[in-house]
């Protein structure tokens, strides 16, 4: 029997209660002393600005790029590794100037800034972000050269001053864009779908699993009420930096809205003990796990069709058993290293990466005569997704240019479901399957119902020994 994980099944993301995030950012770092709640407060209630940082502001600008196909994928800079919010701070910035670019590209037309300085139409994307960024900070940013983090670029800088000459001209411009559009307010500039989005994101709250393989609950949540979080019952209302445990998974913890930011930089989530990750993959790891275990045996080998980030895979690695595997396809060369350290960091020992796509696997090799379960994630629309950001941190940097641009209209649908059609047919040839799990993240039933129905009835009128 195929048991199929679909947003019918266990709900939609908004519905899971999946993570999402208003662009709200800081560039202060918590140090591994515990503040008290008054501290911690403190700490949250003065970082609602975006921090000024050359380093960031540039590779904010080549995302963008890649996000308007300008440019493949770029490397990752080095202190994605060191600051992972400062990641994120990346990620925001290239996602907010993309999603007003079009207001951004009017106001640079209505004040002739490049009549000024036509030199900068070489570095058109560093000027969006940088018009965006300053426009959030209200045309208030700090001097250039006391942000706590990074260098001073020179292209940055004299951008910047170019801005700045133009502040004036900038608010007259914005204003009279937003009278031209009858927007009272202003992310009445953005898409509608974008704008549901983002507001979808205020009052969500964070998820975070318990990493059972460094730590147990009890001492995360004892760690967790030293620092000045505050543990409720589920469904009581928020307090300030507060949690509950979630009632159907046992590992997942929720966190209120205000503690994302100070979760980025916590202790326990950089040294693995716990994994700030999307509800819906964990959701997906356990359906996988409690069928197999259902079958009389926690310790058979299981695949992970998509690696992405390596999440949903140490997830599984956490709830098998040491003789049981975990095999994981997909990543690209360059992502080997990384998710390998990752497992390492998580001392998740039974990840085992196999370097080569999914779809090109042989369900005859000898290293999966042990697998009976297939944790079946190919590549989707992503038209569920409320958290881009967080989507982007855990799936990987691929999938930016898909999210950015919004929810798929159905005629650019076909290319997603022959790839989920294969992957899912591919998933049941194994011989020893028992179980598989189908996971997307896409609301349009051409990617959810459809796929297992049509796969369904193949297998129906298939006169193959098969066990589905």
């Amino acid at each position: 029997m195929v048991e199929i994980l679909r947003p019918t099944a266990i709900g939609r993301l908004d519905e899971l209660g999946v993570n999402s995030q208003e662009s709200t950012v800081t560039i202060e770092q918590f140090t591994d002393a515990q503040p008290k709640l008054e501290e911690v407060n403190t700490i949250q209630h003065t970082k609602r600005l975006m921090p000024y940082n050359h380093r960031v502001l540039l590779a904010a600008s080549v995302y963008l790029e890649y996000i308007q196909g300008e440019r493949g994928m770029p490397p990752q800079p080095a202190y994605f590794a060191a600051d992972p919010f400062l990641m994120r701070q990346t990620y925001r910035l290239a996602l907010g100037a993309f999603h007003y670019s079009a207001v951004i590209a009017d106001l640079l037309l209505d004040t002739y800034f490049y009549s000024s300085y036509v030199q900068f139409r070489q570095c058109e994307s560093l000027v969006f972000v940088m018009l965006y960024n300053l426009k959030i900070l209200g045309f208030k940013a700090p001097r250039p050269y006391q942000c706590e983090f990074g260098e001073t670029v020179r292209e940055v800088q004299e951008v910047h001053d170019a801005l700045m000459r133009f502040k004036t001209k900038f608010h007259a411009a914005f204003a009279r864009c937003r009278i031209k559009c009858n927007a009272y307010q202003e992310d009445l500039l953005m898409r509608n779908d974008v704008r549901v989005r983002y507001k979808s994101c205020v009052d969500a709250p964070r998820h975070a699993r318990v990493n059972t393989l460094r730590r147990n609950k009890e001492q995360v949540i004892m760690t967790l009420e030293s620092r000045g979080y505050t543990k409720v019952a589920p469904l009581e209302p928020w307090v300030p930096f507060s949690f509950y445990c979630d009632p159907l998974i046992d590992q997942l913890l929720v966190f209120s809205p205000d503690s994302k930011d100070d979760l980025t930089n916590f202790a326990l989530v950089h040294d693995g003990s716990l994994i700030l990750q999307d509800k819906s993959s964990v959701v997906a790891a356990s359906i996988l796990h409690n069928m197999i275990s259902g079958n009389g045996s926690s310790n058979d080998d299981v695949i992970v069709t998509d690696i992405g980030t390596g999440n949903a895979a140490c997830y599984l690695a956490a709830l098998q058993s040491k003789e049981g595997s975990v095999l994981a396809f997909g990543p690209s060369p360059d992502a080997t290293d990384k998710l390998l350290t990752k497992s390492d960091t998580l001392n998740a020992s039974n990840v085992h990466i196999v370097n080569e796509p999914f779809l090109q696997s042989s369900c005859k090799d000898k290293i999966f005569k042990g697998v009976r379960g297939v944790l079946c994630n190919p590549p989707s629309s992503m038209s569920g997704v409320v958290d881009i950001v967080e989507l982007i941190v855990e799936d990987g940097e691929k999938v930016l240019p898909t999210v950015a641009k919004g929810p798929c209209e159905t005629n650019h649908l076909p290319r997603y479901v022959t790839t989920q059609y294969l992957t899912l047919k591919h998933a049941l040839s194994f011989p020893k399957v028992t179980s598989v799990v189908y996971f997307t993240r896409s609301v349009h039933p051409q990617e959810n119902e459809q796929v297992v129905r049509k796969i369904c009835d193949e297998l129906n009128e298939s006169s193959d020994d098969s066990p589905f």
